[in-house]
């Protein structure tokens, strides 16, 4: 492998461990701000100590404020979601009802056609009850001749009576045949009531399917005019039925722009917050407590100050130089922040220190890997460039998250760089914040101390081997 595509792929792998850092900080939404201050209660950067007492109670107000703003958004929210579903049951609304007029008018001319088959129906019915009634009243008739048949056969039987005459004898022998007949013939009692509940039956169904005040007749025209009112009523109400989803449609648009207008005064409650400094001290403690409150900008200088030592010390190729250039640059940060942070404890310290070391090591390999890349004067001048772009960056990013917001974009291109992940660590050691952004520091400047340091190594091996 030759010397241009080693030193390529060390600068190479120096870049993968910023690349991760800044992909996790997006992914786990880990904002910078969170080193100083906690996702649900955002502040500006920390203010001095002095200026804590008059931060209390608007702090307090904020926060007050800004709960009650997520109950409101909470609340908007499930009124957009319930408006929302109420819109999509209501569009189906006109195709339902469309469905229902059109079942109306269907129902009533069925009606109406069963009221005239009714009507022919009970004409029919009418004359059958009239020739049923005729003739049951003859069968019955047939009861009162009975008795005279039977006194006129017994009558000619009694002529005939002592004749001798064969025809005469055979005539009067059918006689008494057909008296015998006559008899069996039985149209009173049970026979004529069944004959008589057959002529009433007959009637009443004709009465019921073809005369007006009979129960049925009258059910029939009563459901055909209920089948006329209700389609008439449903095809006028059909306009209506436009109306109302227009109407739940500007409901729908009204609740979208309270629950936006409620975000935004979220949003500018959360601004507010982010205005506020932080209290280095507990609420109602800033006499008896004063905790170490570090401003992210003297963090980005300090930091700042050591990387670029750093860069120069890894200019050399001498290990003993680079090794005295991290404890010096490392004593040195850690007395500033000292200095600018009174408060400070030995842990804060301690953690500070472990930071500002990384830092000045991973500044160091990786102006050794320009240096290699690009050659002496060429690496030189890529790395001041570099340094003075990454000090752009990270200044202005950390300057404005010092008060407010900014986009993902920018914290992004903040985290692709070294000096911003010190910045990051030195400023939650300073203000005991988010151990996430304190651990990701570390191991993005780890991660680059080490595979410099593993690739200078390999290189000197080679060289001298």
């Amino acid at each position: 492998m030759s010397s241009s595509i080693r030193h390529l792929v060390v600068a190479l792998l120096l870049v993968v461990p910023l690349v991760v850092g800044a992909a996790v900080a997006a992914a786990t939404h880990l904002d910078p701000a969170s080193a100083w201050s906690s996702g649900e209660e955002p502040a500006a950067a920390p203010a001095v100590a002095a200026a804590a007492p008059e931060l209390v109670d608007a702090r307090r107000a904020a926060g007050e404020a800004g709960a009650q703003a997520g109950f409101l958004t909470t609340g908007t929210g499930e009124l957009a979601d319930g408006v929302a579903e109420m819109k999509t049951g209501a569009e189906a609304l006109p195709g339902q009802f469309n469905e229902a007029v059109t079942g109306a008018q269907q129902l009533h001319q069925g009606l109406v056609e069963l009221q005239a088959g009714v009507g022919q129906l009970g004409t029919g019915a009418g004359e059958v009850a009239d020739g049923v009634g005729g003739a049951v009243d003859q069968v019955i008739g047939l009861g009162a001749l009975q008795g005279q048949l039977l006194e006129a056969i017994d009558a000619t039987v009694a002529d005939l009576d002592g004749a001798d005459d064969p025809d005469v004898v055979e005539a009067r022998a059918q006689l008494m045949d057909l008296r015998g007949q006559v008899e069996l013939i039985r149209l009173d009692g049970p026979v004529a009531e069944q004959l008589q509940a057959l002529k009433d039956g007959s009637r009443e169904i004709a009465n019921q399917l073809g005369v007006p005040g009979y129960a049925f007749h009258d059910g029939i025209y009563s459901a055909t005019r209920g089948a006329q009112d209700l389609s008439y009523g449903l095809t006028q109400a059909q306009g209506g039925v436009g109306e109302a989803v227009s109407g739940v449609e500007a409901l729908q648009e009204g609740a979208q722009r309270i629950d936006d207008m409620a975000t935004r005064t979220q949003d500018r409650i959360s601004a507010v917050q982010r205005a506020l400094p932080a209290s280095p001290a507990p609420v109602g403690e800033v006499e008896e407590a004063v905790e170490p409150a570090l401003s992210p900008l003297f963090a980005l200088l300090i930091a700042a100050v050591v990387m670029v030592g750093g860069a120069f010390a890894g200019a050399s190729r001498r290990w003993w130089v680079l090794v005295a250039a991290t404890v010096g640059l490392t004593a040195a940060g850690v007395l500033l922040l000292w200095l600018v942070a009174p408060a400070s404890t030995s842990v804060m310290l301690g953690w500070s220190a472990v930071v500002l070391a990384l830092g000045a090591v991973a500044a160091a390999v990786g102006t050794r890997a320009l240096l290699g890349l690009f050659g002496v004067a060429g690496g030189a001048a890529a790395a001041g460039v570099l340094g003075l772009v990454q000090l752009g960056v990270v200044g202005w990013v950390w300057k404005t998250l010092t008060t407010t917001d900014i986009s993902a974009a920018w914290q992004v291109a903040a985290n692709l760089s070294p000096l911003g992940w010190a910045t990051s660590g030195l400023t939650v050691a300073g203000n005991d914040g988010s151990l996430g952004v304190l651990w990701l520091s570390l191991g993005v400047l780890g991660a680059m101390a080490v595979l410099g340091l593993g690739a200078a190594a390999v290189e000197r091996r080679r060289v001298h081997g």
